[in-house]
C-alpha cells in the first residue's frame, strides 16, 4: 500500500492510499514524546524552577490532538481546542494518575 509522509512540529503524518494512489484510507500520525516526559520527569524529582512562574505540565500536542479526537468521537463535535470545556478536559486528565507523567510538579 503506497504512502506519503510529511513531518512537521516533531509530528510525523502518513497518508495510506490504495494502490493507484487516488483514494486515501487512513491517515496515522507519531509524535517522539521521549524528551518531554524526561524533563516532566526531571522536574517531578525535584529538579529546582526558578522565577515567579511554575510549570504545571508539558503534553505533547499529539495527546491534545488524541484527546480532542476522542471527545469528537464520543459525539462531542461542538467542542473546540482551548475553549473552557477542553480546558476542563485536560485538568481532569492531568489529575488522573494514569497521565502523572505529564505532570512537571
Amino acid at each position: 500500500m503506497p504512502k506519503f509522509v510529511h513531518t512537521e512540529n516533531d509530528i510525523t503524518t502518513t497518508y495510506h492510499v490504495d494502490d493507484n494512489g487516488r483514494t486515501l484510507l487512513a491517515i496515522t500520525q507519531e509524535q517522539d514524546c521521549e524528551a518531554v516526559i524526561d524533563a516532566n520527569k526531571r522536574m517531578q524529582n525535584g529538579e529546582k524552577q526558578v522565577g515567579p512562574w511554575r510549570l504545571t505540565a508539558q503534553i505533547p500536542p499529539i495527546f491534545i490532538l488524541m484527546w480532542l479526537n476522542e471527545e469528537w468521537a464520543r459525539g462531542n463535535i461542538g467542542l473546540k481546542f482551548a475553549d473552557q470545556e477542553f480546558d476542563q478536559i485536560i485538568f481532569k486528565k492531568l489529575r488522573d494518575p494514569d497521565y502523572k507523567w505529564l505532570r512537571a510538579n
